[in-house]
């Protein structure tokens, strides 16, 4: 009866893929950490193929958006507890910011993959193995640079511990994301046409070319080893700028360092001295001269402030000599993009030291017991294209961040993933200092060497190799893939319209 009501109901059939599409995003975000159910991507993403495959333009843009929504409102719901509990939004108001950032992140592949339905004209096997695959990527990527990008929960992301991974430095996270979306397009074409022996072969020598990859050394020792300590200081939000707690966070920051003077470096989170440099110079220049007497770098988080330009930055700075200044700034959170049209939001949100400069684009590198390190703010490492930067003379990579923003909701264990995919790409280790965690040291191949346990005052000590050479993902980037999945599409297309002109 059911069926039957279906098949004459167009109207009632439509809705019922509307919301299996809605369900499918909604469980999507159980394939990243901390859930870590990698496996889970695959039916989903097959499904929504599924239900695209041989729909017109229109069916396919509402089918993928209502996917994206339920995909980008479950995977970056922590977003409102900045913006309620932190930023003093009402309740109603960040739940309403939150729908209309997953919904502007659902239009891109919505809309990359509506506009593929109007412009190829292929076979359903086609559209699953060829044309989907390809557009999921070129949607991922417009999606990490258009308005300066937010590629949080790229898919790739979840298949670090998978066979998969052992591309990644050849091809980078977003290459990754392609293999599971073809993988996916293969899965969907052996449900719908019941192709098992090609699909099945194929799905196995992606898989298996990948795990063979996994062994391989893509950058080589150099130098001694280093021995760091990563201090977490696991200090509330809701404390961190009160005034009341300058003094006691500052004591308590320089007592965990004299603790750990047998190391060669520490670090300190971002924004660890919650006050600007200018005004804690006594602090840092007796901290500096203990550090110099162990032969020991500091390197700690603060806002430095431009006097001339009554500006400040979110940095980074060497105790000895050097600093970093945060270049890729987090909208709404750093600064305020469309000005004259959001400056509204200031009266909602009172987000501490939220209209910042960003820094030069190119900056000379910090240096740390002799080695060059490349440094990532808060959520820099989000963006491969912004850690490549200080590749290959970078020997480390060091990220601060303090994701006590979002109180204990998935987004620090996201975040850790990311930077997991950063260290695997470069063939670096990574060195994550945070606030209240995921504290870790990560080696090269994207493993966990050592973390912290989260949301305790903890320090975290570990040697690190530093490394010199260029995987061939740091030599090009994503400009090869995306060359290549244009030029493919660009192929298809005037290959299907002189087949379609000549059939006429």
């Amino acid at each position: 009866m059911i069926a039957e009501l279906l098949k004459t109901n167009t109207k009632l059939r439509s809705i019922l893929f509307y919301f299996s599409a809605l369900f499918c995003g909604l469980l999507l975000p159980f394939a990243f950490a901390p859930y870590d159910q990698s496996w889970l991507l695959y039916p989903l993403l097959t499904g929504l193929f599924l239900m695209l495959v041989e729909q017109t333009p229109a069916q396919a843009f509402k089918r993928a958006f209502w996917f994206g929504l339920g995909w980008f409102a479950h995977g970056v719901h922590w977003i409102y507890y900045s913006l309620h509990y932190h930023g003093g939004a009402p309740a109603l108001m960040a739940s309403v910011m939150v729908l209309l950032l997953a919904a502007y992140l659902a239009l891109f592949p919505a809309t990359v993959l509506a506009a593929g339905r109007r412009w190829f004209k292929l076979s359903a096997s086609k559209q699953l193995v060829l044309l989907f695959p390809l557009l999921w990527v070129l949607a991922e990527w417009l999606r990490g640079t258009v308005l300066t990008g937010f590629p949080w929960l790229q898919l790739g992301y979840s298949q670090i511990d998978t066979p998969l991974a052992g591309y990644v430095p050849l091809l980078g996270g977003l290459g990754l994301t392609y293999l599971v979306a073809l993988s996916c397009g293969l899965l969907a074409v052996l449900v719908y046409k019941r192709r098992l022996v090609q699909s099945l072969a194929v799905l196995a020598s992606i898989w298996l070319l990948g795990y063979g990859l996994m062994p391989i050394d893509w950058t080589e020792k150099t130098g001694e080893p280093v021995r760091v300590s990563l201090i977490q200081g696991n200090i509330a939000q809701s404390d961190k700028w009160q005034r009341h707690m300058r003094q006691p966070t500052l004591d308590m920051y320089r007592e965990l360092t004299r603790q750990h003077w047998d190391s060669d470096v520490i670090i300190w989170p971002e924004t660890a001295v919650p006050d600007y440099q200018f005004r804690v110079r006594p602090y840092l220049a007796e901290l500096k001269r203990e550090a110099n007497g162990h032969d020991v770098d500091v390197l700690l988080g603060l806002f430095i402030r431009d006097q001339n330009k009554r500006r400040y930055y979110n940095s980074v700075i060497n105790l000895r000599d050097g600093v970093y200044k945060k270049r890729h700034l987090v909208p709404l959170g750093e600064y305020y993009p469309f000005r004259s049209l959001l400056t509204f939001f200031s009266r909602w949100i009172k987000i501490p030291m939220s209209d910042v400069d960003s820094g030069p684009e190119r900056q000379p590198l910090v240096e740390m017991a002799g080695q060059t390190v490349g440094i990532s703010i808060c959520f820099e490492d989000v963006f491969d294209r912004d850690v490549r930067k200080d590749l290959p003379e970078a020997r480390l990579l060091i990220n601060v961040s303090n994701d006590a923003w979002f109180e204990d909701s998935p987004e620090a264990w996201q975040h850790h993933q990311i930077a997991r995919m950063r260290a695997l790409e470069t063939g670096r280790y990574m060195l994550r200092a945070t606030n209240t965690g995921v504290s870790s040291v990560i080696d090269a191949s994207g493993q966990v060497q050592a973390i912290a346990p989260q949301f305790e005052r903890y320090v975290l000590s570990a040697e690190v190799q530093p490394l010199m050479g260029r995987t061939p993902y740091v030599m090009w980037g994503n400009y090869l893939l995306i060359s290549l999945v244009v030029s493919v599409l660009v192929l298809v297309r005037v290959l299907t319209v002189n087949n379609t002109g000549r059939s006429q």
